[in-house]
């Protein structure tokens, strides 16, 4: 904002001094602008197409031998680039009901291959875990589901 207040009057005396070499400046400053703006618009419109195609999936508690680690979560990219990072949020429902019993969020930075899936265990919060819900219900009482929040490619 008060970069504009600045701007416009002197814009405005350069243009009552010599208007025409002001509106090829100003036309000339434009074009660039429009032109970066564009280019960041298809910039960050890739990046939300290719992190499109990162996936993440739960099965609860099936493959998972470890009592600490009660969860299996499959990650998979198919995309054509490298995942080092995936942020993602592990959310358990009781079956038939809609609300959100259990979330909690998560990073892995297992580097992921193109086409590839990665599958490991995870441990529940402690602190916000089952263990704290009323009947201490156990993580196979639950359907799990995994939502992607953010992807960081390699380069």
């Amino acid at each position: 904002m008060i970069f504009l207040v600045v701007a416009v009057p002197i814009i405005l005396v350069f243009f009552l001094l010599s208007p025409r070499p002001t509106l090829i400046a100003l036309i000339i400053v434009l074009s660039v602008g429009a032109v970066v703006a564009i280019y960041l618009y298809f910039q960050q419109s890739d990046r939300n197409g290719v992190a499109a195609m990162v996936s993440g999936s739960s099965t609860g508690t099936g493959g998972c031998d470890d009592h600490a680690r009660t969860v299996l979560v499959k990650l998979s990219n198919a995309s054509d680039r490298q995942v080092n990072v995936i942020r993602f949020r592990l959310i358990a429902k009781r079956a038939g009901y809609s609300n959100e019993t259990y979330s909690d969020y998560f990073t892995s930075n297992k580097i992921i291959t193109p086409h590839s899936d990665f599958e490991s265990c995870w441990a529940l919060n402690q602190y916000r875990g089952l263990e704290t819900l009323p009947g201490k219900p156990l993580a196979s009482d639950f359907e799990w589901s995994v939502e992607i929040s953010s992807v960081d490619f390699g380069s």
